[in-house]
């Protein structure tokens, strides 16, 4: 006499592993990129890491949700802290100030302070003098 075992379909040994994972790639991938973009000095806001690491916080969320335990669920705040510190960055610390308008001719030059090349000291004392002064930022290409 011989049985034969059946699989009984949609029993999943472990639900929701997949989601963790892939959430937790999602997660490290953003800064990956950015690091990447700045190596090939492509200096533009990395809007993307933000993005990606939401999509890694839902996805890990979901795999909370699916199978709760104490492993997915400090995986889930793992993920969060990145997440948050990747949006604090990009909506705070990496804003640019707001736009005054171009200096006009004979009005002062506003109050700066910045550092050459060579390390030497550069403000707006260093344009003072005799002769008249054009001062041009050269943003690296065309």
């Amino acid at each position: 006499m011989t049985t034969t075992i059946t699989p009984v379909a949609g029993i999943r040994r472990y639900p929701g592993k997949l989601y963790l994972a892939l959430g937790i790639v999602l997660v490290l991938v953003g800064p990956v990129l950015w690091m990447i973009q700045v190596q090939a000095k492509l200096f533009w806001t990395p809007w993307y890491a933000p993005a990606l690491a939401t999509l890694g916080v839902g996805l890990a969320l979901l795999s909370v949700l699916r199978r709760p335990n104490v492993w997915r669920i400090t995986a889930l705040v793992l993920c969060c802290l990145p997440a948050a510190g990747q949006w604090y960055f990009l909506l705070s610390v990496a804003k640019v100030p707001a736009y005054t308008g171009p200096v006009s001719p004979g009005a002062p030059f506003p109050a700066f302070n910045t550092t050459l090349a060579d390390g030497a000291r550069f403000d707006q004392d260093s344009l003072k003098g005799e002769q008249n002064t054009v001062l041009v930022f050269y943003r690296g290409h065309l």
